[in-house]
């Protein structure tokens, strides 16, 4: 998959719209109507987005996303995407719905197909969407597909919005029904206060990055993948009132029979199975006790997952 930040001529392709935030169930039947029609009819296929939520330039509370851009790309990648064009939103966000299609996406893409969601808007003041792309697909010579609302089981409403509050609440296994997979974090691992290793746990830590959605503070089972392996882990999220008295926020991993130097390297944490909730133990004895409680229903944990 190729990925560019700017518009440039790549005509006649077959192109997604929208920010796919999570990509979930929802986005991955609209990624899915692409890909097929795409292939049925011989052409190359194209994710249009932006580098940021067009929706925080409309909101004076900042919307966090629940993925970042890497895990982004390697999703529409394994989906079979042939071009991701991540945008600068700046560069584009004055143009009326008009403007944008003629002048952006028909002039430099000239699309045979567009694809998108039943309630995908773009241009100034959002005055675009499925029905105005219907209306000139005759004039600008392609076919569009709307793809209707998507509903878990036929019940529940699929949406970002949905899963960002799911994840605020801690609902892990509502979040893997949505998104189609368990809930991660990426980032590089850092040196820490060496705290977890004095107590007989070392761990692989991350900082949490602010423009992701959060989840509850808490001890939780699951994964560290380095590379391309997976590995087991006790994961800890939250700021250790115990040791710190909440000073910073860290999400740190021991990762199951490992003792690697990962410190700089990327991983990805992910998040399986909650164990409780975090606690301030008031003295490092009594944190000591709790941690090997925890530690020893990981291991009966672990060695099933191994």
């Amino acid at each position: 998959m190729q990925i560019l930040r700017e518009i440039t001529e790549n005509k006649g392709l077959a192109i997604a719209l929208g920010y796919f935030d999570g990509i979930h169930i929802g986005h991955k039947k609209i990624i899915t109507t692409l890909t097929q029609q795409a292939k049925a009819e011989g052409l190359k296929t194209a994710i249009v987005t932006f580098g940021v939520n067009p929706a925080n330039y409309f909101n004076d509370k900042k919307i966090p996303d629940i993925q970042n851009f890497k895990d982004k790309e390697l999703i529409l990648q394994s989906l079979g995407i042939d071009y991701l064009y991540e945008l600068d939103f700046e560069l584009y966000k004055d143009l009326t719905a008009h403007d944008y299609l003629q002048n952006v996406l028909v002039k430099y893409l000239e699309p045979k197909l567009i694809v998108v969601g039943y309630n995908h808007t773009f241009g100034k003041d959002r005055t675009g969407n499925p029905s105005y792309l219907k209306d000139y697909a005759t004039n600008f010579g392609y076919k569009c597909i709307v793809v209707p609302e998507f509903k878990y089981k036929d019940k529940e409403e699929v949406s970002s919005t949905v899963i960002r509050k799911r994840i605020t609440y801690g609902h892990l296994n509502a979040i893997k029904a949505f998104l189609g997979r368990y809930f991660s974090v990426r980032n590089s691992v850092i040196k820490g206060d060496k705290m977890a290793r004095a107590l007989g746990y070392p761990t692989a830590n991350i900082v949490w990055p602010n423009s992701m959605v959060k989840l509850p503070y808490g001890v939780y089972f699951g994964f560290v993948q380095i590379e391309a392996k997976m590995h087991p882990a006790l994961i800890s999220w939250g700021n250790k009132p115990t040791l710190t008295n909440g000073q910073d926020e860290i999400l740190e991993a021991h990762i199951y029979e490992f003792d690697e130097n990962i410190y700089g390297k990327i991983i990805k944490v992910i998040f399986v199975k909650k164990l409780r909730d975090q606690e301030n133990f008031g003295n490092i004895r009594v944190l000591k006790t709790q941690l090997q409680k925890d530690y020893n229903a990981f291991v009966k944990w672990a060695r099933i997952m191994v």
